[in-house]
């Protein structure tokens, strides 16, 4: 079972952006980028990319979303040396935002996200938030995997499981009702997987201001005991929390690279 034994305090690296300010005008924003040690990954990966809520743009060029650039950055920094090049990479949702950054909580199509992330890494695995949209899923990238319900092996032995969007009126982009949200997760962590991705995550049970779903949080701390890695809602540290026999980790607006545990012996 995958478990995280150590995040370090500091970002290693930060990249600059445009996202939506509050007041209708854009922000510049520096999304940290933070290592994070693990045992239980495959024996073969050296290292594995988790991240959500890439609401932005980037701060010059082309105007692409965050989500690009950020692919980009991973490249690079793998290149000199920082990280190795990831195997995998797991998104949680939320990519998209305005191309002039002017209102916060647009609605739009992800899939030159997906298009970036495929290319650095053999395996991309995602959810949608409820701000995304596919407008080609038949073009999506023959690597590049959406969870709603289903469970995919990868990396040869890691189980992961995904359920996309909120809790909310299923009228609107990637919502559904509390109990349909509540199924359809459960019958994912009855297979017990290696990692849980969700948009929505739980409520942190013993600290009130890290917001979530109760019922999600109530479910997995009955019921699954791997690591869950979720969005949806900013929280400070700690952003890494035990959930019954299980872990929950918020990567909103960061990205954490999680490498093997070092050995000091």
């Amino acid at each position: 079972m995958l478990k995280i034994t150590q995040i370090d305090s500091e970002p290693f690296f930060t990249l600059l952006h445009r996202t939506s300010g509050p007041a209708g005008a854009p922000l510049r924003n520096r999304l940290p980028f933070y290592r994070a040690y693990a045992t239980g990954l495959p024996g073969h990966a050296k290292g594995i990319v988790l991240t959500s809520d890439l609401q932005g743009r980037e701060a010059g060029g082309q105007n692409r979303l965050l989500g690009v650039p950020v692919a980009e950055a991973l490249v690079g920094l793998s290149r000199d040396g920082a990280i190795p090049a990831p195997d995998a990479v797991f998104l949680c949702g939320d990519l998209y935002d305005y191309p002039d950054c002017h209102k916060r909580g647009g609605t739009g199509p992800i899939d030159e996200v997906f298009q970036a992330f495929s290319t650095i890494t053999p395996e991309v695995v995602s959810v949608l938030g409820n701000h995304d949209q596919v407008e080609h899923p038949e073009a999506l990238p023959d690597n590049t995997t959406l969870l709603d319900g289903e469970v995919v092996r990868v990396l040869g032995n890691l189980n992961v499981a995904g359920v996309s969007g909120i809790v909310g009126n299923p009228n609107r982009n990637q919502r559904r009702t509390e109990d349909d949200f509540l199924v359809a997760l459960e019958l994912v962590t009855d297979q017990a997987p290696d990692i849980l991705l969700l948009h929505q995550g739980p409520t942190d049970p013993e600290r009130a201001d890290r917001r979530g779903d109760p019922g999600v949080a109530l479910s997995l701390e009955t019921g699954f005991q791997g690591l869950t890695v979720f969005g949806h809602t900013q929280w400070e540290w700690p952003w890494l929390i035990s959930l019954g026999e299980g872990q929950a980790l918020n990567v909103d607006g960061r990205v954490v690279v999680v490498l093997p545990e070092v050995d000091d012996d």
